[in-house]
């Protein structure tokens, strides 16, 4: 535990000042889809409508995000309009590579499980191999978020989601990091894109050794800024996409 520690610190200095160095590799995937049953991908849906209206009962600030914390889990929406056309947006942004557009994302592996009429993936795992988050997280000894997630994808005629559930995280990075990304048209036939999040995260290790963790109200303003800047990122990251934009950190 330690010696892994000491490796996610050596590895800091470049993740925090020149992440673009980070070098991009081909991810194994290794979790055994065939153990699960179609059902397993849609027992997440009513939990996240759940989560959805417990979080959206909350404020949202100017930036229309919003958050709910408890002890070890937060819940998190947040959603942006673009003018943009919607049928030509969903066509040039695949809403099922939602894991590539998450902040400092630095590999999507797919497995399709089932494909529609039109052959677009509607069941598939997906291992997500991302940054820490924040970035400067990684001089606390945090390491890469690795996790598998069982994704449901569904295209409809005004909006495009992939709903995420999370099964498996080989370095423990996630407890849980569940949620939906969301392409909706809007009634002047334009995008919104809204992002839902409930996750569970280990403090990092020298903020657990500081007992930092246990003063909630810092916990909370660091936890939101972090949410913040990753889902500001994720919403340029899906513009730079729709322009066709190099938007991938990593080499």
């Amino acid at each position: 535990m330690l010696a892994q520690v000491l490796v996610n610190i050596s590895k800091a200095p470049q993740i925090f000042f020149a992440k673009n160095t980070v070098r991009r590799k081909a991810y194994s995937f290794d979790v055994d889809l065939s153990q699960y049953s179609l059902s397993d991908y849609e027992q997440i849906i009513d939990v996240l409508r759940q989560v959805e209206a417990e979080v959206l009962s909350t404020p949202g600030n100017r930036d229309r995000m919003h958050w709910v914390h408890f002890k070890d889990t937060t819940y998190f929406y947040g959603e942006q309009e673009f003018k943009l056309p919607f049928d030509e947006f969903v066509e040039k942004v695949d809403i099922a590579h939602a894991g590539d557009f998450y902040r400092d994302s630095v590999g999507l592996v797919t497995q399709i499980v089932k494909r529609d009429t039109k052959g677009r993936p509607t069941y598939q795992g997906a291992r997500i191999v991302a940054l820490p988050q924040p970035n400067y997280a990684a001089f606390m000894g945090k390491g890469n978020l690795d996790v598998y997630k069982l994704e449901k994808v569904e295209y409809g005629q005004n909006e495009h989601r992939v709903w995420m559930k999370t099964v498996h995280s080989p370095n423990g990075s996630a407890a849980c990091d569940d949620g939906y990304l969301l392409f909706k048209r809007t009634p002047e036939n334009y995008v919104k894109v809204a992002f839902l999040a409930c996750q569970s995260f280990p403090v990092p290790p020298l903020m657990a050794a500081l007992f930092l963790d246990r003063w909630k109200w810092f916990k909370d303003t660091l936890t939101e800024a972090a949410y913040r800047g990753f889902c500001n990122r994720m919403m340029k990251n899906i513009i730079a996409c729709y322009e066709g934009k190099s938007y991938k950190v990593g080499k």
